[in-house]
């Protein structure tokens, strides 16, 4: 055959091949069953059939979970632990899978994910978005959840500490609602034994799936509040000889931070926000006040990935809902409104202690109270009725009348930006009006003085004296920090500063006398003594001529406070860390007001002029450094010296200015009055004669103790207290020496007194340092 007859013959060959190929019919695809959830195969996510499915439940979907095979049988998935443990190397155990990124979007906001997702949920997956699905099925996962697990105690453990935490703790906040956190613990300890084996945690409802961690942070807490004759009880939690009970809180707490870290953000729900803020309240109570300061940042962040902060996303009934699950949805509801009230007051109140920037502004949010009701039992049998003025009050009703009390702190955060010098004062005396409004409405059981006292006997109403005197406090904290910036260039700022600081030492000596042992790790307890004995003690110091009516009660509260911290020291560590910053104030504070403070009166009369509420009518006079007020001692007879006009001017005599004040504290004041006399009690405590009272930083002395480290360190004898003024911003005054103080004082005690300096990592521009350049000997 020739070369041409074979080349015909295969072109013929090819030909025919190509006619069957294009003649033969396409081979019929295997349609596969579709045995998840229409939502989930709509959204090609994995279904854990139920019914309704865990996703569909997560994104308030249940009503449209529904199954094209009917209705799933429940059936543990044993796929997973067909492969033995040993057939795995240690690096696949180990390994988390990895999450998809979010873009550092929220899901549940009006932001381009959230506008992506809302596309999605009307079509089909966008390629590259990030599944909401928590991949529980990972062996690692699994193991990792299950050994963290096993670190709970037995449930009579878990059921003692759990009512020390809602006797003792869960009223001052009222977070957690008992009989939910009840339900759901009867639901963790009825889950089947060999779920969490065969399924992980993912076949969990997420809020059960995050119950263990919320329950490894109330537990952390209560081991704090153990009441004396307890201990003995839960001695057997321990696992080693020397561990203390703080230990063993400290252990749950991270245990609980860990489950938190393993499950991630996805799927998170109410439990997980709780189980945080529970977090950062344990910080607080051990001391780890920066800690619990991010804590609560974090907490808001997670609160708003499921929306706690919108209306608009929290569960609503639908038409084919029972009465029962309508109203558990309500009072869920409720729930997440009040547990985002409480994570503002937190924020927002944390923020104006440290000096520190909020997370949110409260007031570009469209976001409902929770409603004053009756709190029942059953959830799914009682409707949501408004509590009338004739209903005793529950601890829901104290904690929004907290933070109704708390919300001005948002005005005044931003004007204290405007430094001690604002363009408009009158905002500042706007603001003291509304706290005044807001102090005469204060509900009659809530009063510190002439309450209504009806409901007192009643047993649900057991708490309410512990809150008469916390209240009072948060609305003097109010004034104090309003008037904060301007307390060394304003004289009616340090007036009503002063006030504002007598009245919560007040509240809190009658707060202490209610408490236990047990309760005085409290961290209220300690920032509403210290702040308040730093800013009257300072304003003594700086200006010990004024204000000689009110001496003898700061004294006595001075006193007290120093007594109730080295009580308070053996549970409280904030406590046991200022108690040798308060000694080492004391001992400048007495020796700034000279023979004066010696002079003993009736403490119980002197009240500082009366509540800070009493809307300026005070008869108190108070003195610039060029209208002195000199208090009565064997040098000067004379009780006072009046000779030039009040410095607490009225709106009108300011102008609405605060630079045209008669009561502005010039900018140079020196160290002499009017007449040339020096404005503290002896020669050798003065200021340069240009010193400017502006460049002193507002006080924030819980914020030193936590974030800089202050603390009281003794020095090396008389010369460490010798006066030494830094170059800037203080420069030193001519001739300026270390003295002898006023009165009589041997020669260990000089010695002693003068080792008392401020330490920590505090600019030349605060108050401590001002501090330590006087002589204290």
């Amino acid at each position: 055959m020739s070369a041409a007859d074979v080349a015909e013959t295969t072109a013929h060959l090819d030909d025919d091949s190509n006619h069957d190929v294009r003649t033969k019919a396409p081979p019929r695809k295997r349609r596969r069953i579709v045995i998840s959830c229409t939502e989930c195969h709509r959204r090609k996510q994995k279904c854990d059939r139920k019914m309704p499915c865990t996703n569909c439940v997560s994104r308030n979907k249940e009503a449209s979970c529904h199954y094209e095979t009917g209705t799933p049988l429940a059936k543990p998935d044993r796929k997973a632990s067909s492969q033995s443990a040993n057939e795995r190397s240690p690096e696949s155990i180990e390994t988390l899978p990895l999450k998809t990124a979010d873009f550092g979007y929220s899901s549940n906001s009006a932001s381009t994910l959230g506008i992506l997702r809302k596309i999605e949920s009307d079509g089909e997956l966008l390629t590259g978005m990030p599944s909401e699905t928590f991949d529980g099925d990972s062996f690692g996962v699994r193991e990792r959840y299950k050994a963290l697990v096993r670190s709970l105690p037995a449930r009579i453990y878990v059921e003692k500490l759990a009512e020390i935490y809602f006797r003792d703790i869960n009223w001052q906040y009222f977070t957690i609602d008992e009989p939910f956190f009840r339900g759901l613990m009867d639901q963790w300890y009825n889950m089947p034994f060999n779920l969490l084996t065969t399924s992980g945690p993912q076949a969990l409802d997420p809020m059960l799936r995050a119950f263990p961690a919320l329950l490894f942070q109330l537990l952390a807490c209560s081991l704090l509040y153990l009441p004396e004759g307890t201990e003995e009880t839960f001695e057997s939690l321990k696992y080693t000889t020397n561990m203390t009970f703080e230990d063993l809180a400290s252990d749950y707490s991270e245990t609980g931070v860990s489950i938190l870290t393993l499950l991630g953000k996805r799927q998170m729900s109410i439990i997980t926000v709780l189980a945080g803020w529970v977090r950062a309240a344990f910080l607080k109570y051990t001391g780890m006040v920066t800690e619990a300061w991010h804590q609560v940042g974090t907490s808001i962040r997670d609160g708003q990935e499921i929306g706690l902060h919108r209306d608009q996303l929290d569960p609503q009934p639908s038409p084919d809902d029972s009465t029962e699950e309508a109203l558990e949805k309500m009072w869920m509801a409720q729930s997440r409104r009040r547990v985002w009230m409480n994570l503002l007051g937190w924020d927002l109140h944390t923020g104006a202690v440290l000096g520190r920037p909020t997370s949110v502004d409260y007031r570009l949010m469209s976001r409902s109270l929770p409603v004053d009701s009756l709190i029942p039992k059953d959830r799914r049998k009682s409707p949501i009725v408004q509590r009338g003025d004739n209903d005793p009050p529950t601890p829901l009703t104290r904690a929004i009348w907290s933070w109704e009390t708390m919300r001005p702190l948002r005005d005044i955060l931003d004007l204290e930006k405007e430094g001690p010098f604002p363009k408009d004062f009158s905002k500042v005396e706007r603001i003291h009006q509304e706290l005044l409004d807001l102090h005469a409405r204060t509900p009659p059981p809530f009063r510190l003085e002439n309450p209504d006292t009806r409901f007192d006997h009643l047993p649900e109403c057991w708490w309410l004296p512990y809150v008469r005197p916390t209240l009072p406090q948060l609305m003097s904290f109010n004034v104090m920090a309003l008037h904060r910036p301007y307390v060394f260039t304003r004289a009616s700022s340090r007036h009503e500063a002063l006030k504002a600081s007598l009245e919560m030492l007040e509240a809190q000596k009658r707060y202490f006398s209610l408490l236990k042992p047990q309760q005085h790790t409290t961290f209220s307890l300690f920032f509403g003594t210290f702040d308040a004995i730093i800013m009257a003690a300072s304003i003594y110091i700086i200006f010990p001529k004024e204000h000689s009516e009110m001496l003898p009660k700061v004294r006595q509260h001075f006193e007290w406070a120093i007594d109730r911290f080295e009580k308070m020291s053996s549970r409280n560590r904030l406590a046991q860390a200022a108690i040798g910053v308060l000694h080492a104030i004391y001992v400048r504070f007495k020796k700034a007001v000279g023979p004066g403070f010696l002079i003993k009166t009736g403490c119980s009369d002197v009240s500082g002029s009366g509540s800070s509420y009493a809307g300026g009518s005070d008869t108190t006079t108070t003195h610039t450094p060029k209208s002195v007020s000199v208090g009565p001692s064997p040098s000067e007879p004379s009780p006072r010296i009046q000779n030039m006009g009040t410095s607490l001017a009225s709106a009108n005599e300011r102008g609405g200015s605060v630079s045209e004040s008669t009561g502005l504290t010039p900018a140079s004041a020196g160290v002499a009055d009017s007449n040339g006399n020096n404005i503290f009690a002896s020669a050798d405590w003065s200021l340069p004669t240009d010193f400017d009272f502006s460049s002193i930083m507002p006080m924030y002395p819980m914020a030193d103790i936590a974030y800089n480290d202050l603390t009281a360190v003794p020095g090396v004898g008389e010369g460490a207290a010798a006066a030494t003024w830094p170059e800037t911003p203080f420069p030193i005054a001519p001739g300026l020496t270390a003295g002898a103080g006023s009165g009589a004082v041997g020669e260990d005690q000089q010695q002693q007194q003068g080792a008392w300096q401020f330490g920590g990592e505090f600019g030349n521009d605060t108050l401590w340092t001002i501090l330590n350049q006087f002589p204290t000997y």
